[in-house]
């Protein structure tokens, strides 16, 4: 599955991508981030076959956040305020052993976050795929749309935040994983951002 980044500018946005963020270029508007591609379409012109699912963010795997963290800020590339504005950040109750995660403010704005995973083997592969997040105060409603796409939920967490905390449950469909929290929003929907993914049949 792909993701799908809907940007004014396209064409800045794969510069920023490239420039800042380490990503490689491929074919029409295709950014891959080791073994993860992302595509940069212009706002208002969804691309064939976009299944539209609205994503608060996309995280990429790395072997070492702040390794990243140092990388990225070197090539220019600024952190995201509302997420980690002081550096890479850990979660210990995510997974067996916790993960450490930094975020930097992608193309127009939009937030890309980089994880590594405490305690993974070093076969595991260094650059790719980690998840697909979602922000939403349907958890319900929108666990049941990717259940109904095949998708299966593999853990949940409730973790420190606001008056009642932030619900975070994760799923997995295929080698996609997906997560869901109902962390209230802090910007407004507009027609650019993370408009949704693709389906490019990888589900092995």
């Amino acid at each position: 599955m792909i993701p799908v980044l809907a940007a004014a500018d396209p064409g800045g946005a794969c510069n920023r991508l490239e420039q800042e963020l380490g990503f490689v270029r491929a074919a029409n508007g295709t950014m891959i981030f080791g073994d993860a591609p992302v595509l940069v379409v212009p706002t208002g012109h969804p691309p064939i076959g976009l299944m539209s699912l609205r994503l608060d963010h996309v995280a990429f795997r790395v072997p070492d956040a702040d390794e990243v963290f140092a990388e990225f800020v070197a090539r220019g590339a600024r952190l995201d305020a509302g997420f980690t504005p002081d550096g890479p950040k850990d979660i210990p109750e995510f997974w067996e052993h916790g993960v450490r995660f930094v975020f930097f403010e992608g193309p127009e704005g939009w937030p890309f976050e980089f994880c590594a995973v405490t305690g993974v083997l070093p076969t595991t592969p260094p650059r790719g795929h980690s998840h697909y997040a979602i922000r939403t105060p349907e958890l319900d409603r929108r666990e049941h749309q990717l259940t109904a796409l095949g998708a299966r939920r593999i853990a949940s967490h409730l973790l420190p935040g606001a008056t009642s905390g932030v619900h975070v449950r994760f799923l997995r469909r295929g080698p996609f994983v997906f997560e869901l929290f109902d962390e209230p929003a802090t910007r407004p929907e507009t027609p650019s951002g993370w408009i949704g993914l693709i389906d490019d049949g990888r589900l092995e």
